[in-house]
């Protein structure tokens, strides 16, 4: 994982959780709900600018509502469930009412004062969604691992 890539999940997943149901109304709601996969991993998983300086709050918080813009503008593919549909609008919200003073505030939040645990499995579930659209490999080696798991001996050889 890159530095920035690390830099901006330490960044997100607080940002995530920093501020209660923004995503009232508006802003992500009206985002596409029938991107395509191809177009949604496109966005959902690029990487950005890589040049941003992770210890630039500012750079680091422009990076990141660019590409809350970008997956604003593409929207979700059909088959997100209502919780992921409802953690993306979340997501894209909170992040685009963010500013660089917020990011500096993080460190000392506490997520579990701010925002419900209904939100924060909502935006859970949009992670795990977009994770899933666009890493299906990953759930072919799971598969693999788990055949290779049926092969080995219940008990260990006496």
């Amino acid at each position: 994982m890159t530095t920035l890539k690390r830099r901006a999940a330490a960044v997100s997943a607080p940002l995530l959780l920093a501020v209660t149901l923004t995503a009232c109304g508006g802003g992500a709601s009206d985002a596409p709900d029938d991107a395509s996969v191809e177009d949604f991993c496109e966005v959902f998983l690029d990487q950005g600018d890589a040049d941003v300086d992770p210890e630039d709050n500012g750079a680091l918080l422009d990076a990141i509502q660019e590409q809350a813009d970008k997956l604003a503008d593409v929207g979700t593919p059909a088959d997100f469930d209502d919780e992921a549909r409802e953690g993306f609008e979340i997501f894209i919200d909170v992040v685009s009412d963010f500013d660089e003073g917020d990011i500096e505030d993080l460190d000392s939040a506490d997520p579990g004062d701010i925002v419900s645990e209904d939100d924060a499995d909502k935006v859970t579930a949009f992670f795990t969604a977009g994770g899933t659209a666009c890493t299906p490999e990953l759930g072919d080696l799971e598969d693999e691992l788990g055949d290779l798991e049926d092969q080995l001996p219940s008990e260990p050889a006496s």
